[in-house]
């Protein structure tokens, strides 16, 4: 995900134009005039036509005189500036996961670790929410120059808004926030064995800080023994692990998505599964990760970002909401939970693309498992009785029958016989 911008309130033509640029543009001022830009090599996001960009906007439900600013990347040392653009409709990743059919049963008040870019504690959509968590370089976590961590947080967290035209609102907002900054600038991280120890310690700080459930929005490639005992200090201590799935670049492995025990999730778009995704570990589930709409760390309004990191977010909400209503479930079990309740695709299962399909929160929270083992039929008698030895009796009762009827009927026959003989001799 790109470090969100300011959201300006653009003329209806620059609405268009910002509906129809891609993540990894600048916008360093509010345009007047929007001439068509060219767009960097090897981004993952495609730039759509303008009929495609309208509708995009009309998926997402943003009207074009209110749409906030895409989120594009920050100069170096530049923190995100504050959003006061709200989005008056539901996004389509919020209508998707319908996470709001549960709240009558959960909202998720257990605590979520964030390990990423920290978390602001003054976004106001997460007022409450954020816990003071941990600088890994020291000090508290719950401030965020680059904004990804915040924009996590409010996908997972965010409070609904008193403005009942604003519907924006987390997964579970009931949730608490325990940030961890590893970093306040992910794409110049270059040490990805550094990077990978990092994230380790961020795990364990976030299980120390009493999160029952962790998203990991940062990705390492390689694989480091101190990630390992992390991922097992979080299993010991029954806290479910989640991380993208995804890498920047094809041949490149996904950490800690990788390791045993970690829930891999793999990003989807408004059309489904992204184009040509780039998988470092073979994804579990699927979740929204692209034209999201979040917020920023500071002011009251919404950002538009896209980043396969973000669908960690979605998991963790749905993770959070179990774990609420469900208190006595293991992590393990939370997680089969999560898998056995995704809207399965068609193919054999998992898939390679999704998993186990995208990640129902309402279902995850509802849904009654089978448990009972397999019924053992009992034994039958299938033993086939021998047919019974005929009985003679019958037959030859029979025969003695028709011999003394044959025997009668001669004797009453005979004098019959002879007076009409001695009549022909006569004759």
């Amino acid at each position: 995900m790109s470090s969100p911008t300011p959201a300006a309130r653009p003329n209806p033509g620059a609405s268009r134009a910002l509906l129809n640029r891609t993540s990894g543009e600048r916008d360093a001022t509010p345009p007047q005039e929007t001439p068509k830009r060219k767009i960097a090599p090897n981004r993952n996001h495609h730039c759509k036509s303008r009929r495609g960009g309208l509708a995009l906007a009309a998926v997402l439900g943003i009207a074009a005189a209110t749409t906030p600013a895409v989120a594009v990347a920050q100069p170096i040392g530049q923190c995100t500036p504050p959003s006061e653009t709200p989005v008056t409709t539901a996004s389509w990743a919020q209508e998707r996961m319908a996470a709001d059919r549960a709240w009558p049963l959960t909202r998720g008040d257990v605590i979520v670790g964030v390990v990423d870019t920290g978390v602001s504690a003054t976004a106001p959509a997460l007022s409450g929410a954020v816990l003071s968590g941990t600088d890994l370089r020291g000090g508290p976590g719950n401030g965020d120059c680059f904004g990804r961590g915040t924009f996590l947080a409010s996908l997972i967290a965010a409070r609904p808004s008193s403005d009942p035209h604003v519907p924006f609102a987390g997964v579970a907002p009931e949730a608490k926030i325990f940030p961890v900054r590893v970093s306040d600038d992910p794409p110049k991280i270059q040490d990805h064995a550094g990077l990978a120890n990092s994230i380790a310690k961020g795990i364990k700080a976030a299980v120390d800080g009493g999160a029952r459930v962790v998203a990991v929005g940062l990705v390492a490639t390689l694989d480091m023994p101190d990630l390992r005992a992390a991922i097992a200090y979080a299993s010991e201590r029954d806290v479910l692990v989640i991380a993208p799935a995804a890498v920047p670049k094809k041949g490149q492995l996904a950490f800690p998505a990788r390791i045993p025990g970690v829930l891999a999730v793999a990003p989807v778009g408004p059309e489904g599964p992204v184009q040509s995704p780039t998988y470092g570990a073979d994804p579990a589930i699927a979740a929204p990760a692209q034209q999201l709409v979040g917020v920023a760390p500071q002011g009251a309004g919404h950002r538009l970002s896209s980043g396969n990191e973000l669908s960690v977010a979605y998991v963790a909400g749905a993770a959070a909401l179990v774990r609420a209503y469900h208190p006595a479930l293991p992590a393990p079990e939370v997680a089969a939970r999560l898998l056995n309740a995704a809207d399965h695709p068609s193919t054999p299962l998992p898939n390679e693309v999704i998993g186990y399909g995208v990640v129902d929160p309402f279902a995850a929270v509802t849904t009654i498992p089978n448990t009972d083992p397999p019924a053992t039929p009992l034994p039958e008698a299938l033993a086939v009785p021998k047919p019974a030895v005929p009985d003679p009796a019958p037959a030859t009762r029979a025969l003695w029958l028709a011999g003394a009827l044959a025997a009668a009927a001669l004797l009453l026959a005979g004098p019959v016989i002879a007076a009409a003989a001695r009549r022909r001799r006569e004759n």
